[in-house]
């Protein structure tokens, strides 16, 4: 009995007297880019939800200019591989060419893509921000258009990591895809075709998610 009551006070007293502690979150960093590596390659894909497009034709020898807008498909898509050289943590150029799917006309794209990460490669947090630019050519692969456009986009997006060491850009922006198409000249006409410079611009808004595979 004695033993008994000297266990039970030795319980109350501890929890009477020995302090409780919070657990406290430990911060780890997280590396969101391979800075280190100079050479990178990135495997990407995007939703094209299109705006509109606007036709431009241009009669060379008596100057006159034609406007007028078209609706088109919209949805489309685009898969592309990209090869670049990181400069350091925060800037990255590619060149990347894959397939763009398009009501008017299917296409090559060929661009150079400028991304630029802002803060640190290793940080606190699971994720950084950054903003690109592409500009390039494009080839078009149907019989109504001319074989070499173009193309300029620019957006923002989110690289986040995914899982423990998956990388991932998030990104949503505006693109302008040029094409030059052959005229109708199916009537009879006072002008020559070599005089007719027709050309589409169509306005898509772009989602979608980089993979960097190196």
């Amino acid at each position: 009995m004695a033993l008994v009551l000297l266990a039970v006070a030795d319980v109350a007293a501890q929890k009477y007297y020995i302090p409780r502690f919070k657990k406290t979150k430990i911060e780890r960093d997280y590396t969101l880019d391979e800075s280190k590596r100079k050479f990178v390659v990135n495997l990407g894909g995007s939703y094209n939800i299109c705006m509109g497009m606007q036709n431009v034709v241009k009669y060379d020898e008596r100057g006159d200019k034609v406007n007028y807008n078209q609706s088109m498909s919209v949805s489309g898509g685009t898969f592309y591989l990209g090869l670049g050289y990181r400069f350091n943590e925060n800037i990255i150029a590619t060149l990347e060419s894959g397939f763009q799917m398009q009501d008017n006309d299917n296409s090559i794209p060929l661009y150079a893509s400028f991304k630029y990460y802002y803060g640190k490669a290793v940080q606190k947090k699971r994720y950084r921000w950054f903003n690109y630019l592409n500009a390039g050519p494009q080839f078009y692969l149907g019989e109504n258009s001319k074989s070499v456009g173009g193309l300029v986009a620019a957006g923002g997006g989110l690289r986040v990591l995914a899982g423990r060491t998956m990388k991932m850009d998030i990104y949503m922006g505006y693109q302008l895809n040029m094409r030059s198409c052959f005229p109708s000249m199916g009537g009879k006409f006072d002008i020559p075709e070599s005089d007719i410079s027709y050309r589409q611009f169509a306005h898509l808004i772009q989602v979608g998610v980089n993979i960097p595979l190196w």
